[in-house]
């Protein structure tokens, strides 16, 4: 399965540290967080297939637990890697908990950034709820300098998953921009989620934290928060006053808890 990852201030001497993000989005997406990162992991920021440079192929398997399989494989077989942490944002959280179900001599904490699959029921819509954000950003990647000034476009984009989507860089929505427009793997990706929900098992031995703001409008409570559905020894928290993106709400906070959940804090 085609797959990539940027690697960050590689230091055999600093655990590894794996980001997995969400859909139609890449490995960009964590480029705030990564100065803090590298003080403490060597990181590697991850491209799903038909996401960010990493190629989509035919009859993959895109469902999120074979997502997390390939990534192990990947870290293992390329890389050499044998033990990390892993962090993930919405489908990427989901599949970071898969990661820690598969594995448990290979993942030793999983820092699950409002991930989906909590759901109450799982969902069986044809198109994702991000389905309008993914027509703008096809649109308006041919424009961007003059969309980031209207801020009716700004909110129709950003508005669902940041409140701060007011604040966000330039270099930010660029990247958010492109990697949503150029996703290929954006519809494969959901259909390989679309009626599933994370029912595997994560050994104790494995730290876990589950992280939703209070103000997340892509998972909201009701639908997609389902505390049974996670981990018995999960922690999970509730971030005030913060939507789906966590780490563009509280970049620091994030770092945070990575390094909390890794026990490296």
């Amino acid at each position: 399965m085609p797959m990539g990852a940027t690697i960050y201030q590689e230091d055999i001497a600093k655990p590894a540290l794996v980001l997995v993000h969400g859909l139609g989005s890449a490995g960009t997406i964590w480029k705030s967080l990564i100065p803090q990162l590298v003080d403490t992991f060597t990181v590697y920021a991850i491209d799903l297939p038909g996401h960010g440079s990493a190629a989509l192929e035919d009859d993959e398997k895109l469902d999120p637990q074979s997502l997390g399989h390939s990534i192990l494989e990947m870290m293992r077989d390329e890389y050499g890697v044998h033990s990390m942490h892993v962090a993930g944002n919405s489908v990427g959280g989901w599949i970071a908990l898969e990661m820690g179900a598969i594995s448990p001599t290979q993942v030793a904490s999983v820092t699950a950034l409002a991930p989906a699959g909590l759901w109450q029921i799982a969902p069986t819509r044809k198109f994702p709820p991000s389905l309008d954000a993914r027509f703008l950003a096809k649109i308006t990647q041919f424009f961007m300098r003059t969309a980031y000034r209207l801020p009716v476009l700004k909110a129709i984009g950003y508005k669902k998953i940041t409140h701060l989507w007011r604040e966000l860089s330039f270099e930010t929505c660029k990247d958010s921009v492109l990697a949503m427009a150029r996703s290929k793997g954006y519809m494969p990706i959901w259909g390989g989620l679309r009626g599933r929900r994370f029912d595997s098992e994560v050994d104790k031995k494995v730290s876990v934290s589950i992280i939703f703001g209070d103000y997340d409008l892509t998972l909201p409570e009701s639908i997609a928060q389902k505390r049974a559905a996670a981990p018995e020894h999960a922690d999970w928290i509730v971030v005030d006053n913060c939507a789906h993106v966590i780490m563009w709400n509280y970049p620091n906070l994030t770092v945070d808890f990575i390094k909390r959940t890794a026990q490296l804090a």
